[in-house]
């Protein structure tokens, strides 16, 4: 009597998917909105995706011969302060009363503290991974219809939604 061992390897070929997977997913995280540049690892290697800023691509393995699995995930890293464009391409300089969050996460800021600078950020910066995204910026429409004159940091620009239509009125 024979039996089919493509069970088995079914198994152990899932078993090795996951561990890949496992391994992309945290390296993944590892840099998704940091400044630092990927390095390779033992299973998972690492490069920039072509034609893009600050994206890369991560590629985890793991397994031996007929059994090895391989998973690629992409993250991109955060942009440098020093690599923005001032004001959002606008030649007009405003000041505001706060400094603009490097990074934003998926967040919607709490109706409580509509811009995240009364604690908010200070609470949630590192486990949301960013800051709150302003209501005033959640939607495009309530973008276009806000006041720069009421914005607690600069927002031109977000989202590449373009200049705000009054930021050079003020």
């Amino acid at each position: 009597m024979t039996m089919s061992i493509a069970p088995f390897e079914a198994q152990k070929r899932a078993q090795n998917l996951g561990v890949a997977e496992t391994a992309a997913v945290v390296f993944a995280a590892q840099y998704e909105g940091k400044l630092d540049i990927p390095g390779n690892t033992d299973t998972c290697t690492s490069e920039a995706r072509e034609n893009t800023d600050n994206a890369y691509s991560v590629t985890c393995t793991h397994g031996s011969g007929k059994y090895v699995q391989s998973v690629t995930r992409a993250f991109r890293l955060a942009v440098p302060d020093e690599g923005l464009d001032e004001a959002g391409g606008s030649s007009v300089s405003r000041e505001f009363a706060y400094q603009t969050p490097t990074r934003f996460s998926g967040h919607s800021c709490p109706t409580y503290d509509a811009w995240g600078v009364n604690g908010h950020n200070d609470l949630f910066y590192e486990a949301h991974n960013g800051a709150c995204i302003p209501l005033t910026v959640w939607t495009q429409t309530a973008y276009q219809f806000s006041t720069p004159d009421a914005w607690l940091y600069d927002v031109n620009n977000y989202n590449g939604w373009g200049n705000h239509p009054d930021y050079d009125n003020g």
